[in-house]
């Protein structure tokens, strides 16, 4: 697709679509550093969680492991930590729900 035909299947919501997301990336990119830098720490990261053996956890840790992948280069993002323990509240929640469907209290 040329850039004409492409430019011409715009408008207004892609206009404001395409306005936000430079936006976004490029606050993203205040905050964690380039994709390439925080993408290659979170691989590293969850290389190993991968050898998680529960599938819901792993998930959650994952997750875990891409925001101390981007505290890595901006360690007083306290949104990324606010995070963390969000997710850290959603294993716990999902053991509950686990102790609870098993019958053990």
């Amino acid at each position: 697709m040329n850039k004409r035909v492409a430019k011409n299947m715009g408008g207004f919501v892609v206009e404001e679509f395409n306005t936000k997301l430079s936006t976004v990336v490029d606050e993203r990119g205040a905050d964690y550093g380039h994709p390439s830098d925080d993408f290659g720490r979170a691989d590293k990261l969850i290389s190993v969680i991968n050898e998680c053996r529960d599938p819901e956890m792993r998930h959650a840790l994952r997750m875990v492991a891409v925001k101390i992948a981007r505290l890595i280069h901006s360690p007083e993002h306290l949104d990324s930590i606010v995070d963390i323990a969000g997710y850290a509240k959603t294993m716990a929640l999902i053991l509950d729900r686990r102790r609870n469907e098993s019958g053990n209290k």
